[in-house]
């Protein structure tokens, strides 16, 4: 094989969420993280979707490890199915080997993964490939860019990331070594694009304090705040002033409760003695004295404000005179769903303070000129946007060729699939792989098919169609009338085909005899082995009364035909 470097996106490009890219080097492979998504499917038994790891088998062998930009479920959200696939070694910061521990334990793997715990400024010597773990901030705590030495250059994924050089927790970004990498050269820069749209630069962590103080200042009530639960720098803050200004903290939600187990037995979080307080001495508490730290920022109906907005959670519930402060940003898609949530709070006669109103969240990733900051100090050869829908993508191109000066030959724009090949002087995608994503049912566990979720989709748009055979079982004859049973079809009823608008009960009569007389012929013109094999005679009715439907109606229902032999 030529000498060549190929990165290929398996997720996180196009799209929010499911980030995981391969990195290939002759006959080895890195994948730098193992993130998932938050489909539109959900309404059909689909909480999330992980990429679909297929792709990866025919690469087996070559794959070395697994390397970890930071904790966040876009990143890490896919580890437990990708290392039930190919068991391989981990590496990732402390905070993220905590959570992704929680997650191992879950899926009983962690007597089988190897998980190595890195430093930054560590470098790691994988095969072909020689990784250094250089510190960045973010909303999380603990994230790594990565500069990646081949041989055919170096390249530097950035993970997530903005320049913050006060975060509430740890170190500020390590702009020093990234221009370290500048100066030795770097042949690629795979940036983040998440914020590429945004002008200026990201505020600090540290920007949201002053309006968290004045919010515990005014409220005379409870406190409830909503907020990632992965957002450490947010938890600290809201423990701070909570602390300052004498309330007790009490947390709700299953991943707020693990998180700030991790971080504060990791050391990331400072909590004095006394503060966190159960849900039960909460009830019994001053409205003045508490302050509730909960999931449900996003709407999630399960998640604990959700239920405190609609009904009770744990015998609690938003109440007149409750302060809820939703601290985190609107993931695209769930507009609706936190409309709807704080349509309830209102109900409920509570005030609620967003982003809108109040300066409640920052964002944890790079602006306009915190790209600039992150380019100028790696002076890549090519930069190739990551992270984003395509308009960011594309915004990011826009920025670094009109404002830093770069050809449009060296900013490649890259796709799920696509194969981006770099030799030390170009670099093209030379080729395009079909790289779907496989869901994740409501338990957490059973991986789904993109064709089952596919049907599913279908019978909440389609409804479905059945048709009941009874056969003679030796010779194939019909026994009886077709029966045809529809529901949720458009121009079909619940027992039959009625009347179309406009005509006659005599009209319906006529199409439903006609859709049983295309099922009987169906039957009778079968041939002696389609009659044999019920697995052929149900696909022949199907296929028939599918035509017939389709033309009559133009309605794709699901068609379940069932042959009773007598």
């Amino acid at each position: 094989m030529a000498s060549v470097l190929e990165i290929i996106p398996l997720g996180g490009i196009g799209e929010f969420g499911m980030n995981c890219m391969a990195v290939r080097y002759g006959d080895e492979m890195l994948i730098l993280d193992a993130g998932m998504g938050f489909p539109e499917e959900s309404a059909y038994g689909v909480d999330v979707s992980i990429p679909n790891f297929a792709f990866l088998d025919e690469h087996r062998d070559a794959i070395t490890a697994i390397v970890l930009t930071h904790g966040h479920e876009d990143h890490l959200g896919a580890l437990p199915y990708l290392l039930k696939r190919f068991n391989v070694p981990v590496y990732c910061s402390h905070f993220t080997a905590g959570l992704a521990e929680s997650k191992l334990e879950e899926h009983d793997l962690m007597g089988d993964v190897l998980l190595h715990r890195v430093e930054p400024r560590d470098v790691v010597d994988i095969g072909v490939f020689s990784v250094e773990f250089i510190r960045v901030s973010h909303s999380l705590v603990d994230c790594f860019s990565l500069g990646i030495k081949t041989p055919v250059g170096t390249i530097i994924h950035t993970g997530d990331y903005k320049v913050d050089e006060t975060p509430v927790i740890g170190e500020p970004i390590d702009l020093r070594s990234f221009r370290r990498y500048g100066q030795d050269g770097v042949l690629a820069l795979l940036s983040d694009s998440t914020n590429a749209t945004v002008p200026g630069r990201t505020p600090s962590e540290r920007a949201v304090i002053p309006a968290f103080e004045e919010i515990f200042s005014e409220a005379r009530g409870r406190i409830i705040v909503a907020t990632f639960a992965s957002s450490i720098h947010r938890l600290q803050i809201v423990l701070d002033v909570a602390q300052q200004f004498n309330r007790h903290v009490c947390v709700l939600g299953r991943s707020m409760h693990k998180n700030v187990e991790v971080a504060e037995r990791l050391g990331y979080l400072d909590i004095p003695d006394g503060l966190l307080v159960s849900l039960n001495d909460a009830k019994l508490m001053n409205d003045r004295e508490i302050v509730f730290l909960v999931t449900g920022s996003q709407g999630e109906s399960r998640a604990a404000l959700s239920q405190m907005a609609t009904q009770s959670y744990k015998g609690l519930m938003v109440e007149e005179g409750d302060t809820v402060v939703l601290s985190a940003r609107i993931i695209p898609g769930n507009e609706r769903l936190i409309s709807r949530m704080i349509g309830f709070i209102y109900k409920r006669g509570a005030n609620i303070i967003e982003e809108k109103r109040r300066l409640v969240h920052v964002s944890g990733h790079a602006s306009q000129e915190d790209i600039r900051i992150m380019t100028e100090a790696v002076r890549p050869k090519f930069v190739v946007p990551v992270h984003g829908e395509y308009r960011m993508l594309f915004r990011h191109k826009e920025f670094v060729k009109n404002h830093l000066g770069y050809a449009e030959e060296n900013i490649i724009l890259i796709e799920n699939g696509d194969v981006l090949e770099l030799d030390g002087e170009r670099a093209m995608v030379v080729d395009k792989r079909e790289i779907g994503r496989t869901f994740i049912d409501e338990s957490g566990f059973e991986e789904i098919d993109s064709e089952t979720v596919r049907e599913r989709k279908q019978l909440a748009y389609e409804g479905t169609v059945t048709v009941v055979v009874t056969i003679d079982e030796e010779s194939g004859e019909l026994q009886d009338e077709p029966r045809i049973v529809a529901r949720g079809v458009r121009g079909l009823g619940t027992n039959g085909f009625p009347n179309p608008a406009g005509t006659s009960r005599a009209g319906g009569d006529s199409i439903m005899a006609d859709a049983k007389r295309v099922v009987t012929a169906s039957i009778t013109g079968a041939s002696r082995q389609t009659l044999a094999d019920e697995t052929l005679l149900k696909e022949h009715v199907r296929v028939e009364l599918k035509r017939f439907i389709q033309k009559q109606t133009g309605a794709r229902p699901v068609i379940l035909p069932i042959i009773v032999q007598v």
